[in-house]
């Protein structure tokens, strides 16, 4: 087994990751979109669309999923890569990208105050809306048949025997005794 491969995941993994990855998107960008833009006039003034709260219900559920994903991913794909020092760069961005989005999903929740609540919400969708660009990045850099090409090794020549020098016996004309 090759290196590549005990990095590559499995065609089944890479279905579960990718459908969860674009529920994720999806609901996200369909709250974004019903929040900000599909506001209905109510009983009480302007309130947001009805498909706002089921969004953000889908969302919460398939974070879940993900986060489960997420740790079989750390425990094989990530840790496997780093050591083999592939994908550094790409792989180390959407570690960040999914730690703020962790991070900030339960700030939203958690933290107080309506200005910090607003500032975390548009860190949340901002690199919610990035990730996947950055994910598309990941994979085709992984994929792309790298030729990495050495510098030739220095071939290394049959040592030479040091020609007799004056002190030797041969140098002399002196035999050297031979046992049999």
């Amino acid at each position: 087994m090759t290196r590549r491969d005990r990095v590559k995941l499995s065609p089944r993994h890479q279905g579960w990751i990718y459908a969860t990855f674009a529920v994720l998107f999806a609901t996200g960008l369909l709250w974004l979109v019903a929040k900000r833009w599909l506001a209905v006039n109510g009983e009480f003034g302007e309130m947001t669309s009805p498909l706002a709260p089921l969004a953000m219900q889908v969302h919460g559920a398939a974070a879940m999923v993900f986060l489960v994903l997420l740790g079989t991913l750390l425990q094989g794909h990530v840790r496997q890569a780093w050591n083999a020092r592939r994908s550094r760069v790409t792989g180390g961005g959407m570690l960040a990208g999914v730690a703020l989005l962790v991070a900030s999903g339960y700030g939203l929740y958690y933290l107080g105050g309506e200005e910090t609540r607003a500032a975390v919400s548009v860190l949340h969708w901002a690199v919610g809306l990035g990730l996947p660009a950055w994910l598309v990045w990941h994979v085709r850099a992984s994929t792309r048949v790298r030729v990495i090409r050495r510098a030739p090794r220095a071939r290394r020549e049959p040592a030479r025997v040091a020609e007799p020098t004056a002190t030797e016996p041969q140098a002399l004309g002196v035999e050297r005794p031979t046992f049999h």
